[in-house]
């Protein structure tokens, strides 16, 4: 593995195991960025301050990055949809879609997850990727509506 760096040596190890979704609009993309960054919208991890400010506003967009990472966005700010693309900065993922939870510091009830992602279009058994990440967060998906596209 001469001249590979440890990111793609990783990628490779993560295609061997996983499905890898790529952006489909990768066109679109610095345009995506730049209105999260007017918008202020930034990835977080569960757990992190504003996680509970950004589940209770509604509905949530998430991605498993491709270093099993779970991040999340809000679905919308005030009437703009925020796009999946913000959650890597346009990287592939392993998993992404969208859910309804519920709670706040550390008590939380997912209420639905989906594999809905038009720039990314994962299969649907990429939503085990994404539940099994929430679960291992602490956030069980069991008693979740399933919402299987693709």
């Amino acid at each position: 593995m001469i001249g590979l760096t440890a990111a793609c040596v990783w990628e490779e190890y993560m295609s061997n195991y996983y499905e890898i979704f790529e952006n489909q609009l990768p066109e679109r993309l610095k345009a995506e960025l730049d209105s999260a960054k007017k918008l202020g919208v930034k990835p977080i991890k569960i757990g992190e301050p504003g996680f509970d400010a950004v589940i209770n506003e509604g509905t949530i967009k998430w991605a498993v990055t491709t270093n099993r990472d779970l991040v999340v966005i809000p679905y919308l700010v005030g009437s703009i949809e925020v796009n999946h693309t913000v959650l890597t900065n346009g990287e592939p993922v392993l998993a992404a879609g969208d859910a309804e939870i519920a709670g706040h510091e550390g008590q939380y009830f997912m209420i639905s997850i989906s594999n809905r992602s038009g720039h990314y279009q994962p299969s649907p058994d990429s939503l085990n990727i994404g539940m099994e990440a929430f679960k291992e967060r602490g956030i069980d998906p069991t008693d979740a509506d399933k919402i299987i596209e693709g």
